[in-house]
């Protein structure tokens, strides 16, 4: 029981900061919690990024199924200056979630941190939900080079 405390807390702050997707995710993980389904907390846990992942793939490949975007339109913007920053925005968003999967592995103790750093994104700044991995790999990073 002691253990929904957490939840229910990261729950009603994200309720409050109107995180949406931060709320939903508290909510099903007490859910789970409560109705003692802990067993499932390692597949969770070890697959819930992957299905993540997955989804948010699926919904950036609609383009391409819908005609939004040609062959034609694509290799044009992959040659154009915006769709090679694009693959160099790609390359360094990719690496710094490694980094920041492989940070959260040996340090978990800064999951609550990157949780309030997101609220405090959305609430204020207009923030998306959508980069708690790379928020521990930008960590990471700044760890790097002012912790020696």
């Amino acid at each position: 029981m002691a253990s929904m405390l957490p939840l229910l807390i990261v729950f009603v702050i994200a309720v409050l900061t109107k995180n949406n997707l931060l709320g939903a995710a508290a909510a099903i993980v007490f859910f789970v919690d409560l109705m003692r389904l802990n067993r499932f907390f390692p597949l969770i846990q070890s697959r819930g990024l992957e299905a993540g992942v997955l989804l948010l793939t699926v919904a950036l490949l609609v383009p391409l199924a819908d005609g939004q975007l040609t062959i034609k339109n694509l290799l044009s913007s992959l040659l154009s200056p915006i769709g090679i920053l694009a693959v160099i925005g790609g390359v360094f968003g990719a690496y710094f979630n490694s980094q920041g999967l492989d940070l959260i592995a040996v340090e978990p103790s800064i999951i609550p941190g990157i949780l309030i750093g997101v609220m405090v994104s959305v609430f204020f700044f207009g923030g998306v939900a959508v980069g708690p991995i790379m928020a521990a790999g930008i960590t990471a990073l700044l760890a790097r080079l002012l912790i020696r």
